[in-house]
């Protein structure tokens, strides 16, 4: 198997906060640890703390961060890797001037509490753990734009393909458009090769006032995340409503520019490994094309923390496909009773029940819930 990856060569994941100039990797992916402090003045991309990453890779050996790629690709699912190789243009470049992909993270302000999101990404879990005790410092108020633009002044564009806003919620407030039309005046021949992406949970409407802002671009693509359906999408992606998410995404695949697409982003965990294909028929039915008759992408990666698929239990793991676990993966009490403490903790906190709305892998839990 092939290990070279454009992102590792071409990409350029930048988190701001409102205590920090920002964090730099070339990868969202590959973990907290793989972020390097970096000054908003510096170029980011070519930081020296990537080139291990980089020279391993010419090598065609895996980083040890890339086990959600690695773990999907041994499933037979496309990856992160195997859809930027594809997409973005550079597929064997390295040593490139500029970014050819930046996933952009700098206003985690949010109207959900997802189940596999946390605080760190949420004002909406902030605010949901404030109200129960369970949260001690100030919620997040950060606004970072200025930081951002900053950053971006100081990285060769000419490369850029495709920038994605990852939230928070993107399409919450201005500071996300703000940014977006300082990179219509600013990147290269934004209208002929420049794809922005908004990472959004589906309950926002996009107001016409930014549709001539869309048409400066591309392509830009709406990446909805959906992990399940009806009462299994509101128990994950609380406090959504399916039957609101849904009419908005049509709502918008009947509003919006021509140039716009979108993509279903599935998180795969313990709450929906088992009921994928209901998703699949859902989006089948209802979602398979935009208005312009392309292709809705379907893409999937895998949970990280405690919902993550280590967290299988042994009847859970022998009822799905036995690719998607690691190597060597056996049955982990330890986080499992972890992990059914936390769904009972925020079941009784939210009025939901795990039990009712997830009945099947609730019994593969049997075991240690009796």
């Amino acid at each position: 198997m092939s290990a070279y990856c454009s992102m590792i060569h071409g990409g350029l994941s930048l988190k701001f906060t409102e205590n920090s100039d920002g964090t730099a990797s070339q990868c969202c992916l590959l973990g907290p640890q793989a972020y390097f402090p970096v000054d908003s003045n510096t170029d980011f991309f070519n930081n020296p703390g990537f080139k291990d990453r980089r020279d391993l890779n010419k090598k065609n050996i895996w980083d040890s961060g890339c086990h959600n790629c690695k773990a999907l690709e041994l499933a037979h699912q496309p990856s992160m890797r195997t859809g930027m190789n594809d997409g973005l243009g550079i597929n064997g470049k390295t040593d490139l001037a500029g970014p050819a992909r930046i996933d952009l993270m700098f206003d985690i302000s949010c109207n959900l509490a997802c189940r596999i999101c946390g605080p760190g990404l949420s004002t909406f879990w902030q605010k949901h753990l404030k109200e129960n005790g369970l949260w001690k410092k100030p919620v997040y108020s950060g606004k970072t734009k200025n930081k951002v633009i900053t950053a971006l002044s100081n990285i060769n564009l000419s490369n850029l393909k495709q920038l994605v806003f990852c939230g928070g919620e993107t399409l919450l407030g201005r500071e996300y458009w703000e940014v977006t039309k300082w990179l219509a005046n600013n990147v290269p021949n934004a209208k002929e090769q420049l794809t922005l992406c908004f990472q959004t949970n589906g309950t926002q409407p996009i107001p016409e006032k930014y549709f001539d802002l869309i048409e400066d671009f591309y392509l830009v693509k709406l990446h909805v995340s959906i992990d399940g359906v009806r009462e299994k999408f509101e128990y994950q992606r609380w406090p959504a409503s399916w039957n609101q998410v849904t009419d908005n995404i049509l709502n918008l695949k009947a509003k919006l520019p021509g140039n716009v697409m979108f993509v279903i982003e599935e998180t795969v965990s313990i709450f929906n490994l088992y009921y994928q294909q209901e998703l699949d028929t859902w989006i089948k039915d209802n979602f398979t094309t935009n208005r312009e008759g392309d292709a809705t992408n379907h893409t999937r990666h895998l949970a990280a923390r405690i919902f993550e698929l280590d967290n299988l239990s042994d009847e859970y793991a022998k009822e799905v496909d036995q690719s998607y676990l690691t190597p060597g993966w056996k049955e982990n009490p330890e986080g499992i009773r972890k992990m059914l403490k936390e769904i009972e903790k925020f079941d009784l906190l939210r009025n939901q029940s795990f039990a009712d709305v997830f009945p099947e892998v609730n019994q593969f839990y049997h075991r240690y819930l009796t």
